[in-house]
């Protein structure tokens, strides 16, 4: 500050090179006007995810926008383009959990929900997926652009048919190191009458999506399945997914007894992959050191 007297009065005048600072200083604090313009923003996020109007949605991206799976702005709209080309009619609800501002940036937990219905031939069903994700946020005048993501967690389910009636829950951990093996275990409860086989498998996150070939084996007598696996070397994050096929069994006197398919589910749950870090040192671990 430089001051300036006048008589036994003395006047502060900032410097010119103070103002930016003490802006930038106004800017982290959690003030109303800061979270209702985070608020703002991630209502105008979904309201243009629901609207379908990838133009404006996209607009809410930074060019150099990218995710903790690697995906950028080419890739994003691509992505966004197919998903509601294939589920017409999705539609999205948000959360702001938490805000945290710093100078012209801001981190922002929000919690999403996605639900869309599925017809196929005479049977109905269900899209639905919950995530957990934190944004990354630089103000752009009086709103944000989006800079980056890192998704914490997610869980999808597509349910089709019989599967509507059955309760279901897929078990895998949401972090796992680079190579390390861990453990997917997959849950349901059928009623009398439908039976029901199942496979598990890990696919790397990538765009478009590569999907396992399936094997699928009978479930326990607790109708459990479970299945180890290895995580990935490649410092790519992947999803387990667990594809559950549902019967009911008929006589025929024709055809005799027939085993049609009268439901499907398939459930997946993120596993983010932590890649090794060789310049960790740990006290009289030679081996780590080198």
């Amino acid at each position: 500050m430089l001051a300036i007297t006048m008589g036994n009065l003395v006047y502060a005048k900032e410097k010119p090179e103070e103002l930016p600072i003490r802006q930038r200083l106004n800017n982290s604090k959690p003030t109303f006007a800061n979270k209702y313009s985070i608020v703002k923003f991630f209502e105008e996020h979904v309201y243009y995810a629901n609207e379908n109007d990838l133009g404006n949605f996209l607009k809410l991206y930074a060019p150099s926008y990218i995710s903790n799976d690697g995906f950028n702005m080419d890739s994003t709209r691509e992505l966004f383009t197919d998903l509601w080309k294939q589920y017409n009619g999705i539609r999205y609800k948000n959360k702001v959990n938490s805000v945290a501002f710093f100078g012209d940036t801001a981190i922002v937990n929000v919690s999403e929900i996605a639900s869309a219905a599925i017809k196929d031939d005479s049977k109905n069903g269900e899209l639905k997926s919950c995530v957990d994700v934190i944004y990354y946020l630089e103000r752009k005048g009086k709103s944000w652009v989006i800079t980056g993501e890192n998704v914490i967690s997610e869980e999808i389910a597509i349910i089709w048919g019989d599967a509507r009636s059955v309760a279901m829950y897929l078990e895998a951990p949401q972090l796992v190191g680079a190579g390390n093996e861990y453990s997917a275990k997959l849950f349901i409860a059928p009623p009398s009458g439908i039976f029901a086989i199942g496979s598990i498998s890990n696919e790397i996150v990538s765009y478009p999506q590569k999907p396992q070939k399936d094997v699928f084996k009978k479930f326990a007598q607790d109708y459990t399945l479970e299945r180890i696996m290895m995580a990935n070397n490649k410092s790519t994050n992947e999803y387990v997914v667990a594809s559950i096929g549902f019967s009911r069994p008929s006589v025929n006197k024709a055809t005799g007894f027939n085993m049609n398919l009268s439901g499907y589910a398939c459930l997946i749950r993120r596993v983010n992959v932590v890649p090794k870090n060789k310049y960790i040192e740990v006290k009289g671990d030679t081996a780590q050191a080198k």
